[in-house]
């Protein structure tokens, strides 16, 4: 056999092999509509890690909307005051389940008016390279988060 067609055999191999691993974040969740003033709001999700290794989050992306940026922030209370921080990552142990809730851990969105009705594109950047896409529902500001969380996207 020639060697160039062994080593496409061999290289579309690895390629199947990698992209055939399944993933080991299964995320749903859900975003807020902006309310009236500045363009800003939050997201809340829920991760699970299937994988026997942990998993750290460190980025989210916006796909396809220019100029807007999300960010990981908590929520803390100082003196009776709640202030919010930014994280650089979030680490979730294996088996894990990470719940993103108002008034805690969650994700700042910037630079964007969503919605109620629309859809959100996050792209969940992990320290290992990989990343999971999803899409939440943007609901309304006096909508009941419990029903919105339960929803799976992927």
């Amino acid at each position: 056999m020639n060697k160039t067609l062994v080593f496409t055999l061999i290289l579309l191999g690895v390629a199947w092999s990698t992209s055939a691993q399944p993933a080991t974040i299964a995320a749903q969740g859900y975003a807020r509509e902006t309310p009236p003033g500045p363009p800003m709001s939050a997201a809340f999700v829920s991760l699970h890690n299937t994988g026997r290794s942990e998993q750290v989050l460190t980025g989210i992306e916006l796909p396809g909307l220019e100029g807007a940026s999300a960010d990981l922030h908590s929520t803390i209370s100082e003196g009776g005051v709640n202030r919010m921080r930014p994280l650089q990552k979030v680490v979730i142990a294996a088996g894990a389940h990470l719940e993103m809730v108002p008034g805690g851990l969650h994700l700042m969105i910037n630079g964007l008016r969503l919605q109620a009705g629309d859809q959100l594109p996050l792209r969940l950047l992990f320290s290992d390279g990989s990343s999971v896409d999803i899409l939440l529902p943007i609901v309304g500001l006096s909508d009941d988060s419990e029903n919105h969380h339960h929803h799976q996207h992927g």
